[in-house]
């Protein structure tokens, strides 16, 4: 329960990586292993944090290492997610014909920018420091 964010965030980047058709399958391979061992490194090193650290009272090294830790991996998850992004958002946009067509692809751009910087607050706070 504790990564739940976690999985609906990879399950997010999976659900785009496969739909997308543009990438070919070798390519939604290299990506899904990619984030699979990423995200086994992090839970790794999160629960070794928890183990080395969490005491009652729980010291501050611990919230120094875990926020180091959460900071350090949000570019590693959140680059290659927002390069898919836009990928997906170029070709959409070149592929389509019509001004109104292309409008409403530039306005589905805010919606997709508020998700995005909603995972991005979501997972940062793997690294909440009180």
């Amino acid at each position: 329960m504790e990564y739940m964010a976690l999985w609906f965030l990879l399950g997010i980047i999976f659900m785009i990586t496969w739909t997308t058709k543009g990438f070919q399958l070798w390519l939604k391979m290299i990506i899904t292993i990619y984030y699979l061992v990423l995200s086994f490194v992090f839970i790794m090193r999160k629960e070794e944090i928890y183990r080395q650290f969490h005491t009652i009272p729980v010291p501050n090294t611990f919230w120094d290492a875990n926020s180091d830790w959460v900071s350090s991996l949000i570019g590693f998850y959140f680059l290659p997610f927002l390069l898919i992004l836009l990928f997906n958002y170029y070709r959409w946009f070149t592929q389509t014909s019509g001004t109104a067509k292309k409008v409403g692809i530039v306005l589905s751009l805010i919606p997709s920018g508020v998700v995005f910087f909603c995972l991005l607050f979501i997972f940062s706070m793997y690294g909440y420091r009180p």
